[in-house]
């Protein structure tokens, strides 16, 4: 019986079917990770951060964040509500990997309502730094009515996210994302 190299040439079929196993896994993990929203740069590069901006939270931040919703908090609890109640929005609307299919009617509405509270509210701020905090979160606001942008979104959770640390005592966190000014002296 005559030896063919049978052993070391896979063939048509086999070069197919290995390529729709790789294709299959490599779409799998694009599709998985978009999902939930996963940092593919991290994951490649070994980085826990690749944006530079969300770090763990240490003792010496939780005790200026304390210092700062016994100033700041207290003087504007009002805001603080609203900031509470918009952070759950956005904790409903775009977490565990819903930021990736967002409701843009929803979005707007919210923006809208973000834009609405605000403007009557900041009149009546006395920090600086919080100011500042409002005024980005209008110009987002409207940036994610006019664009759509998943990105404006995601800005929008993160300011919400710290301001909440910041006005309130939201403690569902290890993480504060920098993006406050309010929040920069606990930074």
């Amino acid at each position: 019986m005559a030896k063919g190299n049978h052993s070391s040439k896979m063939g048509w079929f086999g070069w197919t079917f290995l390529s729709v196993i790789l294709i299959t896994i490599v779409g799998s993990f694009l599709f998985f990770s978009n999902m939930l929203n996963l940092d593919i740069k991290s994951i490649f590069t070994g980085e826990e951060n690749a944006e530079g901006n969300e770090e763990p939270v240490s003792e010496e931040t939780l005790e200026k964040v304390e210092e700062v919703q016994e100033t700041v908090g207290k003087d504007h609890a009002d805001i603080g509500k609203f900031v509470a109640k918009t952070h759950d929005f956005y904790n409903e609307t775009t977490g565990y990997g819903s930021i990736a299919s967002l409701d843009w009617e929803k979005q707007k509405d919210q923006a809208n309502k973000i834009l609405g509270k605000l403007d009557e509210k900041l009149p009546d701020v006395k920090d600086d730094a919080l100011r500042a905090d409002i005024e980005r979160i209008q110009k987002l606001a409207k940036k994610a009515i006019n664009e759509q942008a998943t990105e404006h979104v995601r800005n929008l959770h993160r300011m919400f996210h710290d301001l909440d640390i910041a006005l309130n005592n939201y403690n569902g966190y290890d993480t504060i994302w920098k993006v406050t000014e309010t929040l920069k002296t606990a930074n």
